[in-house]
């Protein structure tokens, strides 16, 4: 990339030559790449990022295009890691882009995560915003959290050593049904951008190395009532995470993982590939089944079926973990 490209960005005092430098050689992970996600990794490729790696678990859905700015109607159907490598290779030609259709488990997590600066929130969940803090907060790597719902969102940089975790914050993952999600409580087209925005600013600040940035500064902004309110944390002394080192989701993650929505992920108890095209022919019979862009996505039981090449499973329409894993048992971990 030329330094044409990022002028107006170096003539900032608070970034400069120096701070642009540190942005190129910089290794992002954005763990997520639903709206939230792929706003931020469009802002840290446009700001000279020089690699960003992607992980996310799911399919491009035509509910998603009102708030993904990367995605197009084309797009549905794709694994979102691969569709918002291929838009974001577009945007910046030089810069290195990895994708993962994955989810992010506990493996690939301690793969991935000693490799990057930062590590960055799309997630649609808190079992595996956990998980992240775990495993950046065993390793002394810096993440942002960051979660949007209706109208408002909220931010919080996480630097281990220095300040609270996301389980200080958070001292236990809610119950089930506790906490609403973007299905249920809807989501306002322009928030994930504005967080976003907020998320990937805090990672340049971090990248470039800004000594004033606060630890422990929770954001809350509305973008409906205008409103926007900053909370300190303080850090937990008996936190299990950053205190007592206790890394409890590296240790017991889950097989199965609430989405957003009426969705569930399922995990396979053992790894391995599974021959989509196969599964699609054995599934036939019983429903719709069809394997595009290397998925199969079939119909069985009122429950839509998404099968990944890794043997993950996402099943929507079924609320209940239970009920989901035993669609799963039946019908693809055969």
């Amino acid at each position: 990339m030329t330094a044409r490209r990022f002028v107006r960005q170096t003539v900032l005092p608070e970034l400069g030559e120096g701070g642009q430098q540190k942005l190129g050689e910089s290794s992002v992970l954005i763990v997520g790449c639903g709206a939230l996600g792929s706003h931020t990794a469009e802002i840290l490729a446009r700001a000279g990022v020089g690699r960003l790696v992607l992980v996310d678990r799911d399919v491009v859905e035509e509910s998603n295009l009102h708030r993904v700015s990367l995605f197009t109607p084309e797009d549905v159907g794709r694994p979102k890691a691969e569709a918002a490598a291929d838009h974001l290779r577009r945007v910046t030609p030089d810069g290195r882009i990895a994708s993962h259709i994955a989810h992010l488990g506990v493996d690939l997590a301690e793969e991935l995560v000693p490799q990057v600066r930062i590590v960055l929130d799309g997630l649609d969940n808190l079992d595996t915003r956990y998980l992240v803090n775990d495993v950046c907060v065993k390793h002394g790597v810096p993440w942002i959290y960051t979660a949007v719902l209706a109208t408002y969102g909220m931010t919080m940089p996480v630097l281990p050593g220095n300040g609270p975790c996301l389980r200080c914050l958070f001292p236990v993952p809610p119950t089930p049904g506790a906490v609403p999600t973007c299905a249920e409580a809807g989501i306002l087209g322009p928030v994930p951008a504005a967080l976003a925005a907020l998320q990937a600013a805090s990672a340049i600040r971090i990248l470039v190395g800004t000594p004033e940035l606060g630890a422990g500064k929770l954001v809350h902004l509305d973008l409906w009532t205008g409103r926007a309110e900053a909370t300190t944390v303080d850090r937990a002394p008996s936190c299990p995470c950053c205190g007592a080192r206790r890394f409890e989701f590296l240790a017991h993650p889950p097989r199965t993982t609430a989405l957003c929505g009426d969705s569930v992920q399922i995990v396979p108890r053992r790894g391995g590939a599974v021959d989509v095209q196969d599964l699609a022919a054995r599934l036939g019979p019983l429903g719709q089944a069809r394997v595009a862009h290397g998925v199969l996505v079939a119909e069985i039981e009122g429950a839509l079926l998404t099968v990944f090449p890794d043997g993950r499973a996402i099943v929507k329409g079924v609320s209940d973990p239970n009920r989901a894993q035993a669609l799963y048992d039946q019908y693809v971990a055969r």
